[in-house]
């Protein structure tokens, strides 16, 4: 009969079946942000499952149209515009930082605590109150200070958070625009971008909770692009930019101190020091520049986080000297990472963006698993560099590192140990296993 239906046909399933999926994706990530706090981790988690696996199941689905699931990517981060950052602290320091910058004060050199004193027009008890380190100076590079002082021009808080998510938004397009063309010269699928631009730990942690890693990798992307299309004037003013947002970009400088050779190398290096000198200018007092480094030196010196190999050497450290000894540990650490990136960029022998990636994925990876601190989006700079690379173990770490929001579940703030240990077994675990059948696949 004409107007007969096989319901149990394979395209009369996936349509329903992929648009299941995007109402999943889009309504799990909604519900996230708009419905719960930060101490809602057994409420939020399921959701962020749902978020996962509708996720995996989109992006992996060759059906769909890349540009419709980017649409659907954008939809989302213009919905969560809207929302006030509910499962993060760290915009109320951003909020001082911009408020600071707009009455004349240089961040870098006074405490929240004095700050108080000089009743700054939008610095309140109230926001004073909820800022997670008021007896630290600030650790926000210059870039992100600018930023921090465009947002606060809002009347409030809540005005802040809505300009913050669109300044936020357009760099993350900017973003989405350099990682096309990068994996255009890389000769990948565009579809790639996807693994990237719609994986929930990237949408939620950085529209939703204005973390600037997104916005670091975006600059870092540019970078990328003009360095690997012989443009390196733009390539290191992109990548300075990267740089005063986040200090971690730094780690890849060996990569192009080694593998660009003659008048490249100078080129490049002569510009990147140049425009980091002009951004790190507001920090060029003695006072500014001597509290910004004491923050820096506090992070891998007092603060501890979702750690793997650091806490199994504090453990053994506590069994010699009966106290944390996370003061050595944590530089120590960082110093190891260092000698490890260097000697890796000095042995290698080809100058391409594929080895760029691998050399990258390598350092980052290491420094993260020696770090003493890994926040949820720490994680995002990894899924970036694997866009390149036919390796996964960053997909799921994405997904595991959202269980250490447990660690707010509670009346007071606990780190739950049972959490880290399944977290970085089950990551050690895949990681191994994906690095065997690459092996088998060599042989």
């Amino acid at each position: 009969m004409p107007y007969e239906v096989n319901l149990l046909s394979k395209e009369n399933i996936k349509k329903p079946l992929a648009m299941l999926m995007m109402l999943t994706f889009v309504s799990s990530l909604l519900i996230i942000m708009f419905g719960f706090s930060q101490s809602d981790f057994y409420a939020t988690f399921p959701f962020y499952t749902l978020a996962f696996v509708s996720y995996l199941f989109l992006v992996f689905n060759r059906n769909h149209s890349l540009y419709t699931l980017l649409g659907l990517g954008v939809l989302v981060r213009v919905c969560l515009i809207f929302c006030f950052p509910n499962l993060s602290d760290d915009i109320y320091r951003f909020y001082w930082d911009g408020k600071l910058i707009l009455a004349g004060y240089n961040p870098y050199g006074i405490l929240p605590t004095e700050a108080l004193n000089y009743h700054i027009g939008g610095l309140s008890k109230d926001i004073f109150d909820q800022l997670n380190s008021p007896n630290y100076y600030t650790i926000y590079p210059p870039i992100n200070q600018v930023y921090f002082a465009f947002g606060a021009i809002a009347d409030d808080i809540h005005g802040f958070s809505f300009i913050m998510k669109v300044l936020v938004l357009c760099t993350e397009m900017m973003g989405l625009f350099f990682i096309i063309k990068l994996l255009d010269i890389a000769e990948l699928s565009r579809k790639y971008s996807l693994l990237y631009f719609m994986n929930p730990l990237v949408i939620i942690e950085g529209i939703g909770n204005l973390h600037f890693e997104v916005a670091m990798i975006a600059f870092l992307a540019g970078g990328l692009y003009f360095l690997f299309t012989q443009k390196h004037t733009y390539g290191s003013l992109f990548l300075a930019v990267s740089i005063g947002i986040k200090l971690l970009p730094l780690m890849l400088l060996p990569y192009f101190l080694f593998q660009l050779k003659g008048k490249e190398r100078v080129l490049f290096f002569s510009f990147l020091v140049t425009f980091s000198f002009i951004i790190f200018l507001p920090m060029a007092s003695g006072i500014a520049f001597g509290t910004f480094l004491g923050s820096v030196d506090l992070y891998f010196r007092k603060f501890e986080f979702n750690a793997s190999f650091y806490y199994v050497l504090r453990w053994i450290g506590y069994q010699f000297s009966g106290y944390n000894l996370i003061k050595y540990i944590g530089p120590i650490l960082g110093l190891v990472v260092v000698f490890i990136n260097v000697n890796k960029a000095r042995t290698l022998t080809s100058y391409s963006l594929a080895s760029f990636m691998k050399y990258a994925l390598f350092g980052w990876t290491l420094y993260l698993l020696f770090s003493t601190t890994v926040h949820p989006w720490y994680v995002i700079s990894l899924l970036f560099f694997t866009l390149f690379l036919n390796v996964r173990y960053t997909m799921l770490w994405s997904y595991l590192i959202f269980m250490t929001y447990v660690n707010y579940s509670g009346l007071v703030y606990s780190e739950n140990y049972w959490f880290v240990f399944f977290e970085y077994l089950i990551l050690g675990l895949f990681m191994i296993n994906e690095y065997k059948a690459s092996q088998s696949t060599l042989t």
